[in-house]
């Protein structure tokens, strides 16, 4: 099942005891629906305030007529802020979370002059001009299969996962008044996408050069790669599946 959500209004994709949460929400229509408890699982567990263009979760029901009810009751029982954006059937081994070939990220910034109260909870302000060519070159410096030990955290719930991650991609994109930095991957780290964000940045900002983004993996005391951006400006865009 696709999905689209507000990370604004929840505490993060996982299931919270009592709190609000992507899964939580998504697996309590669920029981209404079917009448009685489906586990779900998501391609990305997002953090609190982090929002998603497209997300996937999977889960396994009994039957045809059950399918059926789920397909047509489940979408209009969301509330404002998750959105179904399409549910399909799909092959017993099929995992939202482990069959994932790539997944893509976007970290907005608002350039200066650029910036409306209502984007707070949606991208990073700019309070100063950054040259997005020097951002562009750190980006793509990050590229390849690299051990990311060093922009990421361990995952609580995965702390023997393998740190060595590949990127495909990883750009800077302007516009008018927005610089958004994308990047593909095969896997990233708990936090791994807003330290890079914050690293690139930094690019921007004349705060490192091409030495230091040249050797972002030589080690733990590479500088602005244990620091975190803010989770608003982060969006998950796409998951991709073989």
């Amino acid at each position: 099942m696709d999905i689209a959500y507000d990370g604004s209004f929840t505490y993060g994709f996982q299931k919270q005891k009592s709190l609000m949460s992507v899964q939580g929400t998504v697996e309590g229509a669920l029981k209404a629906v079917c009448g009685s408890y489906i586990p779900v699982v998501g391609a990305s567990r997002t953090d609190r305030g982090v929002h998603a263009l497209h997300n996937v979760v999977s889960f396994v029901l009994r039957d045809d007529a059950l399918y059926e009810r789920v397909v047509r009751r489940l979408p209009v029982m969301m509330p404002e802020w998750l959105t179904i954006r399409n549910c399909v059937r799909e092959s017993a081994n099929f995992s939202a979370r482990f069959s994932t070939v790539t997944k893509t990220y976007a970290y907005v910034f608002i350039k200066e002059g650029g910036w409306t109260p209502f984007l707070a909870r949606y991208a990073y302000r700019l309070e100063y001009p950054v040259k997005t060519d020097a951002m562009n070159e750190a980006a793509h410096a990050l590229l390849g299969t690299h051990d990311f030990k060093g922009f990421g955290n361990i995952d609580p719930s995965r702390p023997h996962r393998d740190t060595t991650c590949t990127l495909s991609t990883a750009d800077v994109v302007e516009t008018d008044k927005a610089v958004i930095f994308m990047v593909s991957g095969d896997h990233f780290l708990y936090h791994m996408v807003r330290r890079m964000a914050y690293f690139v940045l930094k690019a921007g900002q004349g705060k490192i050069g091409v030495e230091t983004w040249n050797n972002a993996f030589a080690g733990p005391d590479v500088p602005y790669t244990r620091q975190v951006m803010a989770a608003g400006g982060l969006y998950l865009v796409a998951v991709d599946y073989a």
